[in-house]
């Protein structure tokens, strides 16, 4: 067996492309270093980068790294003194462009940073049939205008690996401050951070796009924040939509979290009114998208309208190891707001704790014509103006788990407010099942008609 070719070659900022690229005679830009190792026979390439490095812009970034002939790249910063950073400041451009199957790992002490795109996207990294492996490096302080995908943008074919490093201080005037993945594009988290990042519109910290799959094993995504309080002139219109602070979920896309934490995001609108404006302060899910928390946690995320920690159209589903707690919405669902015709919440486990809102439902709002069912898990010490635990205006079904301790604010409620409010709330429009599960609430509604109860009366509670 014929031993793996490699090679490292060194890029410094008083490197000079005549060089060797040798440590000690390094090169002075990556599209040099590329050329020495096109179409040779080396099966992986290691780039040892230090100090600022921009380069004449190419046609697609900073730097392209496209066509055939290519082993993998492994780029990296020489060391913590001496990191590595390719900077597209003052350019116009973005900085990295992966395309043509190529794959590329951002290793240790390496940034990506001072990006731009205006209409296109990904202003830090655009893959476009192409892989990027993120494990130690940070992309930071990009800004895509725009464009979609502050700070990686994931199209067709692309792929998007993410062990470590850090995605954050990232910007876009639409969608995917962080990450915007679409099209098909695949974004696989296993640790690291997203955080700091903007979006006027949707999906501060990841945007997770039409057919797209993200599945979260792992990391934080936090502090992110979608909307703002002023918002922004686009078409000589103010607008702030704000919908998903840490995650939004488009239309046959899904995302799967078994792992991690997403906390303390926030999804601002410039007009406090009933719509979905300012909505979804940990995930937002839109009609036909799916959301499936097996295992982590939501947190700590805030809102001004509805959905502190999910806001969902589509489908959403928790597991027994999940935790939804401490989320806070000013018009509705502390925890999770269900609406809309598709809107279905299915609790198969997990735990709802600790949610607020100054509206209805602390830890569950569901709205007219949508759907929410309990099998198990526990929902307790939520509180609301209005339905501690559940306001109903849709169909609830409850057949397991547990619901106690919301008949009023609890010490450890983080909002700090007073709840008079019954636990369970009835509103017009609504109607209530239960057939099982363990309940100590207090239920109010307009008509008796409304609460259907068939537990077996020697079983009770």
């Amino acid at each position: 067996m014929s031993e793996i070719q490699e090679i490292t070659i060194y890029v410094s900022e008083t490197g000079d492309d005549a060089d060797e690229g040798s440590s000690r005679k390094p090169l002075g830009s990556l599209a040099a270093a590329l050329d020495k190792i096109r179409w040779k026979s080396y099966e992986k390439a290691e780039i040892v980068i230090s100090g600022s490095i921009t380069e004449a812009v190419a046609r697609e970034a900073m730097i392209d790294i496209t066509g055939k002939g290519l082993p993998p790249l492994f780029l990296r910063g020489e060391s913590s003194e001496r990191p590595g950073i390719l900077s597209a400041d003052e350019l116009d451009k973005r900085v990295l462009y992966i395309s043509d199957g190529n794959s590329v790992s951002l290793m240790d002490n390496l940034v990506i940073r001072g990006g731009t795109t205006r209409g296109s996207g990904g202003s830090g990294v655009c893959i476009e049939g192409g892989t990027l492996i993120l494990v130690a490096s940070e992309i930071a302080d990009n800004d895509a205008g725009t464009g979609m995908g502050g700070g990686v943008y994931v199209g067709r074919g692309g792929e998007f690996i993410m062990y470590g490093g850090s995605i954050v201080r990232n910007n876009t005037i639409m969608s995917g401050g962080g990450v915007f993945s679409d099209d098909g594009g695949v974004f696989t988290m296993y640790g690291g951070l997203i955080a700091d990042n903007t979006a006027y519109l949707s999906g501060a910290g990841v945007f997770v796009g039409l057919d797209s799959v993200f599945a979260l094993h792992g990391g934080v995504i936090e502090k992110n924040r979608a909307g703002g309080e002023k918002g922004i002139l686009l078409g000589g219109i103010a607008i702030s939509y704000g919908k998903g602070g840490g995650v939004y979920i488009c239309r046959n896309a899904s995302l799967t979290m078994d792992g991690g934490e997403i906390s303390e995001n926030r999804a601002i609108a410039i007009r406090e009114e009933a719509d979905d404006a300012g909505s979804g302060g940990g995930v937002y899910v839109e009609k036909g998208g799916v959301f499936t928390l097996q295992n982590g946690t939501i947190k700590q995320n805030g809102v001004m309208a509805w959905g502190g920690g999910v806001y969902t159209e589509g489908a959403f589903t928790t597991c027994s190891d999940s935790a939804i707690t401490n989320n806070i919405a000013r018009l509705g669902g502390g925890g999770v707001h269900v609406a809309g015709k598709t809107g279905v919440f299915t609790m198969k486990g997990g735990l709802l704790m600790n949610n607020y809102s100054g509206g209805s439902g602390g830890a569950v709002n569901i709205m007219e014509n949508s759907v929410f069912t309990m099998e198990r898990g526990i929902i307790v010490k939520n509180a609301a103006a209005t339905g501690n635990a559940l306001a109903i205006s849709g169909k609830a079904v409850i057949s397991g788990g547990g619901i106690f301790d919301n008949n009023g604010a609890s010490k450890e409620n983080e909002a700090g407010l007073e709840a008079a409010s019954p636990a369970i709330v009835i509103e017009e429009t609504g109607k209530l099942t239960i057939s099982g599960g363990e309940l100590d609430a207090k239920i109010a509604m307009k008509e008796k008609s409304q609460l259907e109860d068939i537990r077996d009366p020697l079983g009770g509670f």
